[in-house]
């Protein structure tokens, strides 16, 4: 255990940069003893772990974590820098753990998508299609636009969290694992189409690349690989969110970019995506000329992080509806305290009683009236 401790210690200590006589004021003890505990001759006490931890920024059960411990396995894409912080691991590993429990609370069992390998897209192009419309008509959807591609992916049991992360260039990250099936971290800072192409893209990953996760938050292979399997997680996103049919359908009847985002519920950039796989356009002229018509008609350049308008309204995604439903759930069951309960939906616990009777009286209406 010291060695375990020792190791956990220096791995979160250099991630945050900080020096050991640093983390010693932090913490509240000398420099002397945290060189003991990284070298492994001593153990702190359950008070000075636990103040360790708070400044590391990680839970105790992080400090006390094997490699054998974790069972969870990642695939990501983000900025090298980011993705190499164990603490974001730790965040991450502690979010599908609380996601899993209370799964567990109330008899449901962990869900991942079928995985089928596929590492390019060049001769691929009809079974990623096809696997993509099998994925469609999984999830109760024909071949029209889709409403709600949240709702539909968390309606078969995928652990979705949408949730602000301040990072440059972060959009969203997988996970799976045998024993908590799968769950996909979306960055909500970003616009609602890049948070819905993101989670779409995320489930090619969990479909196509599931021999490729690894137990770290670093990406492995080549980069020509992974530009190979961004491809393919890509392509799949595409013909997921935006059905060929119905897309050859509707553009006979308009060519415009931005009715046809409109149409189908997706950002401009899908629509060029999608364009581009049928040969009709050249995807970077067309952002080209895209971002030239926008800056002379508002002066200010486009970013690749921003949508065209008009945009779909954020408030017909409610966020993490399967997460705060099962939380209501667990607590209902006695399986969770008030105070937990309130401290996951992140709301006041005065506030948590006032919703709780709310809810009570909306299911005593509904059975009156059935």
């Amino acid at each position: 255990m010291k060695d375990v401790i020792a190791g956990n210690m220096i791995l979160y200590r250099k991630a945050l940069r900080l020096s050991q006589e640093r983390l010693a004021e932090m913490a509240g003890v000398t420099r002397q003893s945290i060189n003991n505990y990284e070298k492994g001759k001593t153990l702190p006490d359950s008070k000075t772990l636990s103040d360790l931890a708070y400044v590391l920024g990680v839970g105790i059960d992080d400090l006390l974590r094997t490699k054998d411990d974790d069972q969870l396995q990642f695939r990501f894409r983000a900025r090298e820098s980011f993705g190499k912080s164990p603490q974001f691991a730790a965040q991450v590993r502690q979010l599908l753990a609380t996601y899993t429990q209370l799964e567990k609370a109330v008899g449901l069992h962990p869900y991942a998508p079928e995985s089928t390998p596929c590492d390019m897209v060049q001769g691929n192009e009809a079974y990623i299609q096809e696997i993509a419309s099998q994925f469609r008509h999984r999830i109760g959807l024909g071949d029209a636009p889709i409403a709600n591609l949240f709702e539909a992916v968390e309606g078969v049991g995928l652990k979705v969290l949408r949730l602000p992360v301040v990072a440059e260039g972060f959009f969203g990250l997988g996970a799976c694992s045998s024993d908590s099936g799968a769950f996909v971290l979306i960055n909500s800072n970003v616009t609602i189409e890049r948070q819905i192409f993101t989670l779409a893209h995320e489930i090619g990953h969990l479909i196509f690349h599931r021999g490729e996760y690894q137990d770290t938050l670093k990406e492995e292979g080549t980069k020509d690989e992974e530009k190979f399997r961004e491809g393919v997680a890509n392509y799949f996103a595409g013909h997921l969110l935006v059905c060929q049919p119905e897309f050859e359908r509707v553009y006979r009847f308009t060519k415009d970019i931005l009715k046809l985002k409109v149409h189908f519920r997706v950002s401009y950039q899908t629509i060029l995506r999608r364009l581009a796989d049928m040969k009709q356009i050249d995807y970077q002229k067309e952002i080209i000329k895209i971002k030239g018509i926008y800056k002379n008609r508002n002066g200010v350049s486009l970013k690749n992080s921003e949508e065209l308008e008009p945009s779909l309204n954020i408030k017909e995604f409610p966020e993490n509806g399967r997460f705060n439903n099962l939380v209501w759930q667990a607590l209902e069951a006695e399986e969770i305290t008030e105070t937990t309960a309130a401290e996951l939906l992140d709301i006041k616990l005065q506030d948590l009683g006032k919703e709780r009777i709310k809810r009570h009286s909306q299911d005593s209406d509904f059975y009156v009236i059935k």
